[in-house]
């Protein structure tokens, strides 16, 4: 698989819609507060509701998908399963999955999605992350 590049993912911006950054922002508002020492399994069911919420008020044309734990990131578009990893739960994985959901197996969508959002909605976050060809890492 290729994967896009830094340029190619920050090249344009992707459309995405508003509800969406505002269903995120009050996610973030809510479940967000002291996320640092918040424990994973905490996280991973707060990042559940985040994916779910998006899906049902912001793509409510979309097929319903189960979310399971598991030892990384993935989407499974035949059962509509995402995967998290339950051992390093990730805002931007679980954008970048649903992703995938919505609109399918481009990883440049994903990461032009995920990112903007990501980027968009914690940019005090984005700041303290640095690119590792395709993906945003922790410096």
């Amino acid at each position: 698989m290729k994967y896009p590049t830094k340029e190619q993912i920050l090249e344009k911006d992707p459309a995405i819609k508003q509800f969406t950054i505002e269903v995120v922002l009050s996610w973030k508002k809510e479940f967000f507060k002291d996320w640092k020492n918040t424990p994973n399994e905490v996280k991973l069911e707060r990042l559940k509701y985040l994916i779910l919420g998006i899906l049902a008020i912001a793509y409510s044309n979309k097929p319903w998908l189960n979310i399971r734990e598991g030892n990384s990131y993935y989407y499974l578009p035949t059962t509509y399963e995402i995967y998290q990893d339950k051992n390093k739960p990730s805002i931007i994985s679980a954008l970048h999955e649903l992703s995938h959901h919505l609109y399918g197996p481009s990883e440049l969508k994903a990461c032009r999605w995920s990112i903007y959002i990501f980027r968009t909605c914690f940019p005090e976050m984005y700041k303290k992350l640095q690119w590792k060809n395709h993906l945003l890492i922790k410096k």
